[in-house]
């Protein structure tokens, strides 16, 4: 197995990283691996996830381009940029 070094952690990040494993019963170096196992996974998940919106976007025979617009709309309806003003 791996042995994995992580140095200049801030005082206040390692603080919290310290409450967490104290709050789950966990050793600080075993909360750390949790927290890692978490992330690898959300990851996993997200890169799944875009994986089947490529092949989507191919079987629906979209560009780039018009991947480019359907994202800035769907960004400036979040943002409210595409309201009226009077509103």
């Amino acid at each position: 197995m791996a042995t994995l070094y992580v140095r200049n952690v801030p005082a206040p990040l390692y603080a919290e990283l310290t409450r967490w494993a104290e709050e789950s019963g966990r050793s600080v170096n075993s909360e750390m691996l949790a927290l890692l196992e978490e992330e690898a996974e959300r990851r996993s998940r997200r890169s799944d996830w875009y994986e089947e919106l490529l092949k989507l976007r191919g079987e629906l025979g979209l560009s780039s381009e018009d991947a480019d617009l359907a994202i800035a709309a769907i960004r400036a309806h979040r943002d409210g940029t595409d309201r009226d003003e009077n509103s």
